[in-house]
């Protein structure tokens, strides 16, 4: 098979939302995340959609009728695929994944699955052409972490062996499809239990062969709703652990930090300054609200992933994507969190952080004390 072109570097992340905000002005829906199984061979402690989770998928919308819906995005600048385990039911990659893989490839869309690579390798060779970045969650320093993080909410248990022989298909998989071209992008959530283990994480995901490591500070919904929040002066001194340890030559992105360029704190402002300006490090504006919306293949609701709770912004059977992605941006709960800096190229809070850290901060008031070089 011949090698993928790699054409996301950190100085273009199609994924980060502010380029709508350069390209049009305003926020635009360029970014679609499809939900295609409720199946999954884990069930990690940190899981967020754990409770959705299903032994067996009820029927979905057929491919074709979820592509009329996309083709009423104006501009698909992104598609991504999560479920779930979405390469666990070969009839689902043959039916839904593959197909839509196709079409958003046609739309000239960048595309990515989150998939946790536990699955025969030929299934992910199937989707190689259509995929720019095949996304991982990685919260495990060793096999013996994955054994216990990984299947932390299951009942019944793979024995000890069979789930350390999980991570060895993962990391093996990870090694085989890098090599192919495949761009491996591996996330981790900062919690209590991952902060002390940072650098040996960061260290079996180079050992992986992956292009990026993506950090993202974990916050209570669904599965993870039990863990504990890490506080913000952990979060920081973990970040900056990170930064001294990394390799030089892995890319490192950091989400939906609780760290803005307008904060007062000079040990936050010190942070940004340094996220800024370390060498192959990024800072991505959450998209969820900003640019992207969830469909639902089970259901045909729409969303915004991580704010169900809100309620849902309407039906493929009854609406159109940019109708329901404008009554997002036109809702209370979005209007509170529309929040722009030029100076920063920050997009501020998400829902999530805003209601763990800053519940009473009015972001639209300030102004950046750190701007982007």
């Amino acid at each position: 098979m011949e090698q993928k072109e790699q054409m996301i570097f950190p100085s273009n992340d199609p994924w980060e939302p502010y380029t709508d905000i350069k390209q049009f002005g305003e926020a635009r829906l360029t970014n679609i995340e499809i939900t295609t199984t409720h199946l999954c061979n884990m069930r990690c402690e940190h899981c967020a959609v754990g409770y959705s989770l299903l032994k067996k998928d009820p029927d979905a919308f057929s491919a074709e009728r979820i592509i009329q819906s996309l083709d009423d995005v104006e501009h698909l600048r992104t598609f991504s695929i999560t479920g779930g385990e979405p390469m666990m039911s070969v009839k689902s990659i043959q039916n839904h994944v593959l197909p839509l893989l196709q079409y958003a490839k046609s739309r000239g869309a960048k595309t990515q699955i989150n998939s946790n690579l536990t699955m025969p390798f030929e299934r992910y060779e199937w989707i190689l052409p259509y995929l720019d970045v095949l996304h991982i969650s990685h919260n495990y320093g060793s096999a013996d972490d994955f054994a216990e993080i990984g299947f932390a909410v299951m009942d019944k248990k793979p024995s000890a062996e069979k789930r350390k022989a999980l991570f060895q298909t993962m990391v093996e998989n990870s090694r085989r499809l890098a090599a192919k071209g495949m761009m491996i992008s591996a996330e981790t959530m900062i919690n209590s239990r991952t902060l002390p283990h940072l650098e040996s994480i960061h260290d079996q995901i180079v050992q992986m062969q992956a292009a990026r490591h993506e950090v993202h500070p974990m916050y209570p919904t669904n599965f993870a709703d039990h863990l504990p929040v890490a506080s913000l002066d952990d979060i920081r001194s973990g970040i900056h652990r990170l930064l001294d340890h990394k390799d030089p030559d892995m890319w490192v992105l950091f989400g939906t930090l609780p760290f803005y360029p307008c904060n007062d704190d000079a040990a936050d402002q010190a942070l940004i300054e340094r996220l800024f300006n370390e060498q192959n490090v990024t800072v991505r504006n959450d998209p969820d609200g900003q640019s992207r919306v969830n469909i639902n293949i089970f259901s045909g609701d729409i969303h915004v992933t991580d704010f169900t709770a809100e309620g849902q912004l309407g039906n493929i059977e009854t609406d159109s994507l940019e109708g329901a992605f404008r009554k997002w941006r036109d809702s209370k709960t979005a209007q509170a969190l529309n929040c722009h800096c030029p100076a920063a190229e920050c997009l501020g809070p998400n829902l999530l952080v805003k209601q763990a850290y800053y519940p009473d901060t009015d972001f639209t008031k300030r102004k950046a004390k750190v701007t982007k070089p």
